[in-house]
Protein backbone atom coordinates (compact mmCIF):
# COMPACT_ATOMS: atom_id res chain seq x y z
CA UNK A 1 0.00 0.00 0.00
CA UNK A 2 2.91 2.45 0.76
CA UNK A 3 3.39 2.50 -2.75
CA UNK A 4 -0.09 3.11 -4.47
CA UNK A 5 -0.78 5.00 -7.14
CA UNK A 6 -3.66 5.13 -9.94
CA UNK A 7 -6.89 3.76 -8.84
CA UNK A 8 -8.45 1.94 -5.39
CA UNK A 9 -12.07 0.27 -5.57
CA UNK A 10 -12.78 -0.95 -1.97
CA UNK A 11 -15.72 -2.86 -2.10
CA UNK A 12 -18.00 -4.25 1.29
CA UNK A 13 -17.08 -1.34 4.26
CA UNK A 14 -19.67 -1.22 6.41
CA UNK A 15 -18.54 -3.70 9.51
CA UNK A 16 -17.42 -1.79 12.64
CA UNK A 17 -13.70 -2.48 13.06
CA UNK A 18 -13.41 -1.07 9.34
CA UNK A 19 -13.05 2.40 10.77
CA UNK A 20 -9.69 1.33 12.55
CA UNK A 21 -8.81 -1.19 9.04
CA UNK A 22 -9.00 2.64 7.13
CA UNK A 23 -6.87 4.28 9.48
CA UNK A 24 -4.26 1.47 8.85
CA UNK A 25 -4.36 1.83 5.21
CA UNK A 26 -3.05 5.86 5.73
CA UNK A 27 -4.49 6.43 2.99
CA UNK A 28 -4.41 10.36 3.79
CA UNK A 29 -0.29 9.04 3.10
CA UNK A 30 -0.68 8.26 -0.17
CA UNK A 31 -0.16 11.33 -3.04
CA UNK A 32 -0.33 8.99 -5.83
CA UNK A 33 -3.65 7.90 -5.56
CA UNK A 34 -5.80 9.59 -8.15
CA UNK A 35 -8.91 8.07 -7.81
CA UNK A 36 -10.80 6.34 -5.13
CA UNK A 37 -14.20 4.86 -5.17
CA UNK A 38 -15.95 3.30 -1.95
CA UNK A 39 -18.79 0.92 -1.84
CA UNK A 40 -20.44 0.15 1.54
CA UNK A 41 -22.91 -2.25 2.36
CA UNK A 42 -26.56 -2.40 2.38
CA UNK A 43 -28.03 -2.16 5.79
CA UNK A 44 -29.80 -5.67 6.92
CA UNK A 45 -32.74 -5.96 8.65
CA UNK A 46 -32.98 -3.22 12.00
CA UNK A 47 -29.40 -2.40 11.79
CA UNK A 48 -29.81 0.92 10.08
CA UNK A 49 -29.00 2.86 12.95
CA UNK A 50 -25.75 0.65 13.55
CA UNK A 51 -24.96 1.06 9.79
CA UNK A 52 -25.09 4.64 10.05
CA UNK A 53 -22.83 5.31 12.79
CA UNK A 54 -20.32 2.91 11.10
CA UNK A 55 -20.51 4.22 7.55
CA UNK A 56 -19.38 8.17 9.40
CA UNK A 57 -16.28 6.48 11.31
CA UNK A 58 -15.73 5.05 8.13
CA UNK A 59 -15.25 8.28 6.14
CA UNK A 60 -13.98 10.19 8.84
CA UNK A 61 -11.26 7.62 8.89
CA UNK A 62 -10.61 7.73 5.21
CA UNK A 63 -9.48 10.97 4.61
CA UNK A 64 -7.63 11.19 1.52
CA UNK A 65 -4.77 13.13 0.09
CA UNK A 66 -5.29 16.33 -1.10
CA UNK A 67 -3.97 15.11 -4.77
CA UNK A 68 -7.44 12.82 -5.18
CA UNK A 69 -9.32 13.81 -8.12
CA UNK A 70 -11.94 11.32 -8.16
CA UNK A 71 -14.40 10.48 -5.42
CA UNK A 72 -17.41 7.79 -6.14
CA UNK A 73 -19.42 6.57 -2.79
CA UNK A 74 -22.03 3.92 -3.17
CA UNK A 75 -24.58 2.82 -0.60
CA UNK A 76 -23.17 5.24 2.14
CA UNK A 77 -25.64 5.45 5.04
CA UNK A 78 -24.32 8.68 6.40
CA UNK A 79 -26.47 11.99 7.33
CA UNK A 80 -23.40 14.42 7.24
CA UNK A 81 -20.35 14.61 4.92
CA UNK A 82 -17.48 14.41 7.72
CA UNK A 83 -14.83 14.63 4.93
CA UNK A 84 -12.81 17.65 5.04
CA UNK A 85 -12.23 19.43 1.99
CA UNK A 86 -9.83 18.18 -0.78
CA UNK A 87 -7.95 20.62 -2.45
CA UNK A 88 -7.53 18.99 -5.94
CA UNK A 89 -10.92 16.97 -6.17
CA UNK A 90 -12.64 17.09 -9.75
CA UNK A 91 -14.63 14.87 -9.72
CA UNK A 92 -17.62 13.33 -7.09
CA UNK A 93 -20.05 11.09 -7.48
CA UNK A 94 -22.77 10.10 -4.78
CA UNK A 95 -25.42 7.00 -5.15
CA UNK A 96 -27.85 5.60 -3.39
CA UNK A 97 -26.97 7.34 -0.12
CA UNK A 98 -30.26 5.79 2.03
CA UNK A 99 -30.71 8.17 4.79
CA UNK A 100 -29.43 11.60 3.49
CA UNK A 101 -31.82 13.82 3.85
CA UNK A 102 -29.20 16.94 3.32
CA UNK A 103 -26.33 17.11 0.77
CA UNK A 104 -23.26 17.48 1.68
CA UNK A 105 -21.56 21.07 1.39
CA UNK A 106 -19.68 20.26 -2.02
CA UNK A 107 -19.78 24.12 -2.81
CA UNK A 108 -16.59 24.50 -0.90
CA UNK A 109 -14.05 22.18 -2.97
CA UNK A 110 -12.32 24.29 -4.99
CA UNK A 111 -11.56 22.39 -8.18
CA UNK A 112 -14.83 20.46 -8.35
CA UNK A 113 -15.62 20.02 -11.70
CA UNK A 114 -17.81 17.11 -12.19
CA UNK A 115 -20.73 16.34 -9.88
CA UNK A 116 -23.43 13.50 -10.26
CA UNK A 117 -26.16 13.01 -7.60
CA UNK A 118 -27.86 10.01 -7.69
CA UNK A 119 -30.52 7.94 -6.16
CA UNK A 120 -30.71 10.55 -3.40
CA UNK A 121 -34.61 9.15 -1.99
CA UNK A 122 -34.44 11.17 1.11
CA UNK A 123 -33.81 14.35 0.17
CA UNK A 124 -36.47 16.68 -0.10
CA UNK A 125 -35.04 20.17 -0.18
CA UNK A 126 -31.57 21.34 -1.53
CA UNK A 127 -30.32 24.59 0.18
CA UNK A 128 -27.65 26.89 1.10
CA UNK A 129 -25.98 24.04 2.54
CA UNK A 130 -25.46 22.45 -0.33
CA UNK A 131 -23.44 25.95 -1.57
CA UNK A 132 -21.47 24.97 1.39
CA UNK A 133 -23.03 27.67 3.65
CA UNK A 134 -23.97 26.35 6.95
CA UNK A 135 -26.11 28.99 8.33
CA UNK A 136 -28.07 31.84 6.61
CA UNK A 137 -26.30 33.61 3.98
CA UNK A 138 -26.88 37.31 6.70
CA UNK A 139 -23.46 35.16 8.25
CA UNK A 140 -21.89 34.73 4.75
CA UNK A 141 -18.95 37.22 3.31
CA UNK A 142 -18.76 37.32 -0.38
CA UNK A 143 -17.07 34.92 -2.40
CA UNK A 144 -17.29 31.98 -5.21
CA UNK A 145 -18.97 28.79 -4.82
CA UNK A 146 -18.42 25.99 -6.71
CA UNK A 147 -15.68 27.69 -8.55
CA UNK A 148 -14.64 25.22 -11.32
CA UNK A 149 -18.09 23.33 -11.75
CA UNK A 150 -18.56 22.21 -15.41
CA UNK A 151 -21.41 19.48 -14.99
CA UNK A 152 -23.80 18.92 -12.83
CA UNK A 153 -26.55 16.12 -12.77
CA UNK A 154 -29.21 14.96 -10.40
CA UNK A 155 -30.80 11.36 -11.26
CA UNK A 156 -33.58 9.65 -9.71
CA UNK A 157 -34.69 11.53 -6.64
CA UNK A 158 -38.31 11.01 -6.43
CA UNK A 159 -38.95 12.97 -3.07
CA UNK A 160 -36.61 16.40 -4.00
CA UNK A 161 -39.37 19.05 -3.68
CA UNK A 162 -37.54 22.30 -3.48
CA UNK A 163 -34.11 23.69 -4.79
CA UNK A 164 -33.45 26.79 -2.76
CA UNK A 165 -30.97 29.64 -3.95
CA UNK A 166 -29.80 32.85 -2.04
CA UNK A 167 -32.18 35.13 -0.80
CA UNK A 168 -30.49 38.47 0.09
CA UNK A 169 -30.11 42.07 -0.78
CA UNK A 170 -26.09 41.50 -1.21
CA UNK A 171 -26.60 38.53 -3.42
CA UNK A 172 -24.85 39.97 -5.75
CA UNK A 173 -21.68 39.94 -4.88
CA UNK A 174 -21.59 35.86 -4.35
CA UNK A 175 -21.03 34.35 -7.57
CA UNK A 176 -22.48 30.62 -7.73
CA UNK A 177 -21.37 28.02 -10.32
CA UNK A 178 -19.73 30.51 -13.04
CA UNK A 179 -18.79 27.65 -15.19
CA UNK A 180 -21.37 25.40 -15.29
CA UNK A 181 -22.15 25.02 -19.10
CA UNK A 182 -24.36 21.88 -18.14
CA UNK A 183 -27.20 20.53 -16.32
CA UNK A 184 -28.95 17.56 -16.02
CA UNK A 185 -32.03 16.41 -13.83
CA UNK A 186 -33.73 13.44 -14.37
CA UNK A 187 -36.19 11.79 -12.77
CA UNK A 188 -37.47 14.12 -10.12
CA UNK A 189 -40.98 14.44 -10.94
CA UNK A 190 -41.89 16.63 -7.38
CA UNK A 191 -39.46 18.78 -8.35
CA UNK A 192 -41.18 22.36 -8.43
CA UNK A 193 -38.62 25.00 -10.08
CA UNK A 194 -35.07 26.01 -10.42
CA UNK A 195 -33.02 28.52 -8.03
CA UNK A 196 -32.51 31.91 -9.41
CA UNK A 197 -29.00 31.41 -9.49
CA UNK A 198 -28.76 29.25 -12.72
CA UNK A 199 -30.59 31.58 -14.59
CA UNK A 200 -27.22 34.11 -14.13
CA UNK A 201 -24.46 31.54 -15.12
CA UNK A 202 -23.63 33.08 -18.90
CA UNK A 203 -21.85 29.73 -19.59
CA UNK A 204 -24.60 27.24 -19.22
CA UNK A 205 -24.99 26.07 -22.68
CA UNK A 206 -26.81 22.83 -22.56
CA UNK A 207 -30.11 22.13 -19.98
CA UNK A 208 -31.43 18.66 -20.12
CA UNK A 209 -34.94 17.90 -18.14
CA UNK A 210 -36.28 14.43 -18.02
CA UNK A 211 -38.74 12.80 -16.15
CA UNK A 212 -40.03 15.71 -14.49
CA UNK A 213 -43.41 16.57 -14.38
CA UNK A 214 -43.49 19.63 -12.38
CA UNK A 215 -40.49 21.26 -14.70
CA UNK A 216 -42.16 19.60 -17.98
CA UNK A 217 -45.12 22.11 -17.62
CA UNK A 218 -43.41 25.28 -16.10
CA UNK A 219 -40.63 25.37 -18.92
CA UNK A 220 -42.24 23.99 -21.48
CA UNK A 221 -40.61 25.98 -24.79
CA UNK A 222 -43.03 29.10 -25.24
CA UNK A 223 -45.55 28.22 -23.21
CA UNK A 224 -44.77 27.55 -19.86
CA UNK A 225 -44.62 30.13 -17.07
CA UNK A 226 -41.12 29.71 -16.15
CA UNK A 227 -39.89 29.40 -20.15
CA UNK A 228 -38.35 33.23 -20.10
CA UNK A 229 -35.89 32.44 -17.33
CA UNK A 230 -34.26 29.25 -19.16
CA UNK A 231 -34.78 30.59 -22.80
CA UNK A 232 -31.48 32.48 -23.94
CA UNK A 233 -29.61 28.52 -22.67
CA UNK A 234 -28.36 27.57 -26.23
CA UNK A 235 -29.25 23.57 -26.12
CA UNK A 236 -32.18 23.04 -24.15
CA UNK A 237 -33.78 19.16 -23.98
CA UNK A 238 -36.85 18.79 -22.18
CA UNK A 239 -38.72 15.45 -22.18
CA UNK A 240 -40.98 12.64 -21.04
CA UNK A 241 -38.99 9.38 -21.66
CA UNK A 242 -42.18 6.97 -20.01
CA UNK A 243 -39.83 5.33 -17.77
CA UNK A 244 -39.86 5.21 -14.19
CA UNK A 245 -36.66 4.39 -13.10
CA UNK A 246 -37.04 1.66 -10.12
CA UNK A 247 -36.45 2.60 -6.49
CA UNK A 248 -34.99 0.56 -4.21
CA UNK A 249 -36.01 -2.56 -3.13
CA UNK A 250 -35.11 -3.98 0.02
CA UNK A 251 -35.90 -7.24 2.31
CA UNK A 252 -33.93 -8.52 4.64
CA UNK A 253 -31.37 -10.48 1.99
CA UNK A 254 -32.57 -8.93 -1.20
CA UNK A 255 -31.92 -5.43 -3.23
CA UNK A 256 -32.91 -5.13 -6.36
CA UNK A 257 -32.52 -1.97 -9.22
CA UNK A 258 -34.06 -2.37 -12.57
CA UNK A 259 -36.04 0.22 -14.85
CA UNK A 260 -39.47 -0.58 -15.82
CA UNK A 261 -40.67 1.17 -19.14
CA UNK A 262 -44.79 1.65 -19.75
CA UNK A 263 -44.07 1.20 -23.50
CA UNK A 264 -43.79 -2.57 -22.41
CA UNK A 265 -46.92 -2.53 -21.75
CA UNK A 266 -48.81 -0.52 -24.58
Amino acid sequence: MDQLQGSLWIEGLGNAKDASEVEKAQLGNKKHLSDLVLQFILPIGDRNEEQRKSDEEILKALQPHQNLESLTIWYCHCTTWPLKSIQNLRQVDLYCWTFCEVLPPLGKLPSLEILEIEWMHNVKKVGVEFLGIEEEIETFSAGILFPKLKHLQFFNMPNWKEWEGIIKDSSDEITIMPHLSSLRIDWCPELKGLPDFLHKITALRTLTIEDCAILERDYEKGVGKEWPDISHIPNITIESSLICHSSIVMDDDEVSFWPYDYEDDL
